[in-house]
């Protein structure tokens, strides 16, 4: 599982059912570094050959990231005459009725690189304006040419029938083999042309860079001398293969969440809790999600960064089936600092894992909660990430101290300060997700994994009055 801050690979011998797992701080100019790192040092230390592993399964934050950051391909949408800016209007709403200075959320394909053409089928798929190939090649060529690096292609009623989008497609594959194609009634075959164009370009955006890391990931595991069939998650907590993997990488946005998520539900059943509260605190970001009947609970649309993280209609509409989750800016590395008011304020902003919060002792000051859990006496120095990273406990003191300085406050203060807000973020996500699903929290249990939840678990769940905190081991 690659997370923004941590690479955690995990060995499960099937036969004696024993568990072991090792942290690599995740290498985000080269992902398949970590993970390379991390298997041959798990490896060594289990005494296993790479031809003894039968399955690999991955689960990754780097698309989800990808979107959110907007570092994904230029993209050209291909789509009918008069709906070009389908993806600019939306819903012609606004989130918050009474912000003047509202931001909506900005399409993932710019203007200048969306393109009509000339074709029309009818509600009932029936065709009224036949398509002309070469009119689809000569737009492709024309977006190319701009600089685009990946093509959406939606037209109107395909969901119907994709006729005309195939068509285009095969004219367009063999005008200009390479570029990345994207079909929006094989992406998201649904009514709604704004959902559907949306999630359409959201697969264009991310899909070079899924097909670049998905090879060498699997070409970096036959390196090593694994054989094992490779298995990606997917956001609705079920396995697809490299290959479907790559041609619809919009269905892993949520596959690391969505791990998470199944791992709560088997504990739940473990414990005869059939519903509760699941949340997993890595080092960027904390997750939650409600586990009802035994079964996290999977929604078939979902929004993608948002410009405020609990107001809908504020992100981006992804038509995709996936786990019900909110995504809270509360990691590890969250950066604490004064506002414009003057007052404590913990995340979104993370250290990531390069450079990292302070006292891990690779180059970062900024403080953050990690630093702040070490100055509580909350971490062990000498055996955080299993032992295999040593903290620098000066460089967080230091971080944490500079920030009391600017607060006027001590920095045990500081630092207890970091430590309950963060709890309180984490609370105050608990109480929205059970009060959009109509339940009180206080009834629901709360499963904590990650690798920074068990530290923080029985205050957060204090907060909404939760009762019963379930803790796997190795969380």
């Amino acid at each position: 599982d690659i997370g923004g801050t941590f690479t955690d690979i995990v060995l499960l011998d099937r036969a004696t059912r024993a568990v072991h797992s090792h942290k690599e701080l995740t290498t985000p100019q080269d992902p398949n570094e970590a993970v390379a790192r991390g298997f041959e040092i798990l490896r060594a230390r289990c005494g296993v050959a790479p031809a003894e592993v039968v399955r690999v399964v991955h689960a990754t934050t780097l698309f989800t990231n990808a979107l959110v950051e907007r570092r994904g391909a230029r993209v050209g949408l291909l789509t009918t005459e008069g709906f070009a800016d389908v993806v600019q209007i939306g819903r012609e709403r606004k989130y918050e009725l009474y912000d003047l200075t509202l931001t909506l959320p900005a399409p993932l394909c710019a203007a200048e690189d969306r393109f009509e053409l000339r074709e029309r089928l009818d509600a009932a798929g029936v065709v009224v304006t036949p398509l002309d190939p070469r009119d689809a090649v000569a737009a492709a060529r024309r977006a190319v040419g701009q600089g685009c690096e990946s093509l959406a292609i939606c037209f109107l009623n395909a969901y119907v029938n994709g006729a005309h989008e195939t068509a285009a497609a095969e004219a367009i594959a063999q005008a200009l083999p390479g570029v990345p194609l994207s079909l929006s009634h094989r992406i998201a075959n649904e009514i709604r042309e704004y959902d559907r164009t949306t999630t359409t370009i959201a697969n264009a955006f991310i899909r070079p860079l899924a097909d670049r890391y998905l090879t060498r990931f699997e070409a970096g595991l036959r390196a090593l001398g694994v054989a094992a069939p490779v298995f990606v998650m997917l956001s609705n907590g079920g396995l697809t293969s490299i290959a479907e993997a790559m041609t619809g990488p919009i269905q892993l946005l949520e596959c690391g969440p969505a791990a998470g998520a199944l791992e709560a539900s088997y504990f739940a059943q473990q414990a005869g809790s059939g519903t509760l509260l699941a949340l997993d605190l890595g080092g960027t970001t904390a997750k939650l999600c409600t586990v009802e009947g035994g079964q996290p609970v999977v929604v078939h649309r979902f929004e993608a960064a948002r410009e405020k993280r609990f107001v809908p209609e504020s992100g981006l509409p992804i038509r995709i089936p996936t786990v019900d989750l909110i995504e809270i800016g509360a990691g590890g590395g969250s950066i604490a600092q004064r506002d414009q008011l003057g007052l404590l304020k913990v995340g979104p902003r993370s250290a990531g894992a390069m450079p990292g919060p302070a006292s891990y002792g690779r180059g970062g000051t900024a403080p953050t909660l990690t630093d702040a859990n070490l100055q509580l006496g909350y971490l062990d120095p000498a055996y955080f990430a299993g032992g295999d990273i040593a903290l620098d406990v000066a460089a967080g003191e230091g971080a944490v101290g500079r920030l009391a300085r600017e607060l006027d406050l001590s920095p045990p203060a500081t630092a207890a300060g970091i430590h309950d807000l963060a709890n309180e973020n984490m609370a105050a996500a608990a109480r929205v997700h059970a009060a959009e699903r109509g339940t009180d929290p206080s009834r629901l249990a709360l499963v904590v994994t990650g690798g920074g939840e068990p530290v923080h678990g029985a205050s957060a769940a204090r907060k909404p009055r939760i009762c019963t905190l379930l803790c796997p081991p190795a969380a």
